[in-house]
């Protein structure tokens, strides 16, 4: 952290006030960053005349693209839109080709019964080129170029007669199903477009300069950000991922959202406040207003609003009453507080903060939403696994060998998870009967003992204080408070999340191998549950690395790389000897399952849309579609992580790099951010984030219950007071006036 401090110091300075070892510094930052410029430029000219086609189909999120058309409907053709006799419709990035192939799919049918036999086709500047409309699908091909173009987008004006719908107050003129532009290289060589080399240059050297200010060796960073720069230009080179005709605009708020950190970083760095409590305020500032900044351009960017991207919607539900589940929540924290400075054991922690996480959010649900509240989700959502039960009919091996056959046939979730959710809940139904109570109050039951990872883990860190803390913070960060009732999600996290401690502690001198079998069953467990457990590779990788930083220094880098490959191959082996049981006996083969779920979950949620399947799987469908999840995933997630968290989080992050990330937290840490951001730049998940990514929020409550422990005792209580008031209000606020869905 010195180094940086110094050589942002420096950087300020006249150049012949530096000594030879700044400049040489200075010198080889410049290289760095000049070398990743020229490689942008380079990447930008290849793809600009490798003429893969760009393509804007009707039902392109990309609203901007798309002036003048009505509603997306579906056809015997695909989907369409009607134009109203004067539309217009853009692709951007294609760069200055000096010709383009421009072809426009029309179907006339429709048309032609409402008496419009021709429609007349402008492209850019070019002279109006009028064609008569066919009964079927038919594309008509126009030849333009960068002489014709008034920029690096091509546009394309439709007009026609236009009749007036008499069911809906709308002009119908011709049913437009898709537009494609193709640059001719052979024509001469394409100028890439200004836009995308702005948004490419800002994203790459945004990225390096982000690992830079983090820490990085400055050679490691370039070489991280070149390989990244290289694999997006070999994947649309290759046409393996399409270039999205809206990407550029869904590209800001990951450049504003990248910048925003360097900025941050760069004035934490050079600027620190003397106080500790005004860095942390400015923290929490720097927060608030980076993710209200992202909602506002994502929902300028998306067309939509109210409190979109989370997976909410307003729906008012005030009542007084709620200062009773309140006034229970500040009883249960002037207990925790007591006991803060007390000698700890175990058994009454683990019990108190059990009874917060089942009480509060359970009391606070049947308060706001009635007493049937907690059993409602299972008992009346058609999505939920327990309407899939009665599929295992008595046979679940049976079940396990035939259910790629029958998964599209299952409920929305049902058919995305593995089986393992629908065997739970038919086993809570063989014990307990059938129907949503018993399966929905043990999933409560279950779902509470989340908060109970963080008390372990706090506690294997930093001792009873530390467990207890860590176990508050856990019960009351609106993902724990909101999903606590009722999602399964909660079940798939508390195997995750233990899952994750217990490899993490397996990686720590002695090196226990019960924790590394501890681990292998829990994660061999939440596999069967859900495919997010495949993202705790991240996690997994990053705490070797880390563990292997730590602990080379003393015990020498062969004793520990041997101890931590046995503790790696203990876990793994463990997952891989289960699965390979679960397919002898029965056939079910997770690899398979998990490419059928992609795939169901794909036409589900419309990602293959606009552009069709992926060639590869688990590969996005075009990078607007990558960029527009990306931005709202992440926007999400941070909302309910919450930003003083954030803030706590953030100076634990400036105290790790001075400390060479040495001490276990900062492995902690430092595997929590690597499994954070493989998750978000993996582009498998649609959104919903704030639930799904739940086994992230114990691992996070440990952390910021160190960086409140940070101080005198009354500093400490202090914090945790306003740390505990503020997520309890957040969550208030949302409880009385959102719709989370599950």
């Amino acid at each position: 952290m010195r180094e940086h401090q110094g050589l942002l110091t420096a950087s300020v300075r006249p150049w012949h006030f530096l000594s030879d070892t700044h400049k040489i510094a200075l010198m080889r930052i410049g290289a760095a960053y000049l070398a990743i410029t020229f490689l942008v430029i380079g990447i930008n000219w290849l793809l600009a005349n490798v003429s893969q086609p760009l393509t804007l189909a009707p039902a392109s999120a990309s609203r901007w693209l798309l002036a003048g058309l009505n509603q997306v409907e579906t056809s015997e053709f695909g989907d369409f839109r009607w134009t109203d006799g004067e539309s217009r419709v853009c692709i951007d990035g294609v760069g200055y080709a000096p010709r383009s192939l421009v072809h426009v799919r029309l179907a006339g049918g429709y048309a032609r019964a409402l008496g419009t036999e021709t429609a007349s086709l402008h492209v850019g500047q070019a002279a109006p080129v009028t064609v008569a409309l066919a009964p079927e699908l038919r594309r008509y091909t126009l030849l333009t170029g960068s002489d014709q173009q008034p920029g690096a987008a091509v546009c394309l004006t439709i007009q026609s007669n236009a009749v007036r719908d008499p069911n809906n107050p709308r002009w119908l003129g011709v049913p437009f199903h898709g537009l494609t532009v193709q640059p001719l290289a052979a024509a001469g060589a394409v100028m890439p477009a200004p836009q995308a080399l702005a948004v490419g240059l800002a994203l790459a050297i945004g990225w390096l300069a982000i690992l830079h200010l983090s820490g990085v060796p400055l050679l490691l960073a370039t070489i991280i950000v070149t390989l990244g720069s290289g694999l997006i230009g070999y994947s649309l080179a290759a046409g393996l991922v399409p270039f999205g005709a809206g990407t550029l605009r869904w590209a800001l708020p990951t450049v504003g959202g990248i910048w925003m950190g360097v900025v941050g970083l760069a004035i934490a760095r050079r600027w620190p406040l003397r106080q500790d409590w005004l860095n942390e305020l400015a923290a929490i500032l720097f927060w608030s207003i980076a993710i209200l900044g992202a909602f506002w351009l994502l929902q300028r960017i998306s067309g939509h609003s109210g409190v979109w991207p989370l997976k909410s919607r307003i729906d008012p539900s005030p009542t007084w009453w709620v200062v009773l589940p309140i006034a229970v929540a500040i009883i249960w924290f002037v207990v925790g507080f007591r006991w803060l400075h007390r000698p700890l054991a175990p058994v009454p922690v683990v019990v108190y903060t059990l009874i917060g996480a089942f009480g509060l959010p359970v009391l606070f649900d049947i308060i706001v939403h009635g007493l049937d509240a907690p059993i409602a989700l299972f008992r009346d959502s058609p999505y939920e696994y327990l309407r899939d039960t009665p599929q295992v009919a008595g046979d679940p091996l049976g079940f396990l060998a035939n259910f790629e056959t029958i998964a599209p046939g299952l409920s929305v979730h049902g058919s995305t998870h593995p089986p393992g959710a629908i065997l739970f809940l038919w086993l809570i139904e063989q014990l307990f009967g059938a129907g949503a109570v018993a399966t929905s109050w043990i999933t409560i039951v279950l779902t509470a003992c989340l908060p109970l990872i963080a008390v372990w883990l706090g506690w294997q860190l930093g001792g009873g204080r530390l467990g207890l803390m860590a176990g508050m913070i856990a019960v009351v960060l609106p993902g724990q408070m909101v999903y606590g009732v009722t999602s399964l999600d909660g079940v798939f996290s508390l195997l995750i999340a233990t899952g994750a401690a217990a490899f993490f502690l397996a990686l720590e001198p002695p090196y226990r191998l019960w924790l590394a079998v501890v681990a292998g069953l829990a994660i061999a467990a939440a596999l069967f549950m859900t495919y997010a457990a495949t993202q705790l590779f991240f996690f997994g990788v990053a705490a070797v690395g880390f563990a292997l930083v730590r602990h080379t220094p003393h015990q020498g880098w062969r004793t520990t790389l041997i101890a931590l490959i046995r503790q790696g191959v203990v876990t793994a082996g463990i997952i891989i000897v289960i699965y390979l049981i679960i397919f002898v006996t029965t056939g079910f083969n997770v690899i398979s399952a998990s490419r059928t779920a992609t795939m169901i979950n794909g036409e589900m949620m419309e990602r293959f849309r606009e552009y069709g399947p992926p060639p590869t799987p688990f590969l996005p469908p075009s990078y607007d579609y990558y960029l527009r999840f990306a931005a709202a995933n992440l926007v999400s997630y941070l909302v309910f992580l919450t930003p003083w968290a954030l803030a706590a989080l953030s100076m634990l992050y400036l105290r790790a790099g001075s400390v060479g990330w040495q001490p276990q937290w900062a492995a902690l840490l430092g595997a929590l951010g690597v499994f954070v951001l493989g998750m978000w730049l993996s582009g498998l998940f649609n959104r919903e984030v704030e639930r799904i990514w739940m086994f992230t929020y114990p691992l996070a409550a440990v952390l910021v219950a160190y960086q409140i422990g940070d101080g005198t005792e009354r500093r400490q209580r202090w914090r945790l007071a306003i740390y505990l008031g503020l997520t309890l209000a957040l969550f208030v606020v949302m409880k009385l006036t959102l719709y989370t869905i599950w």
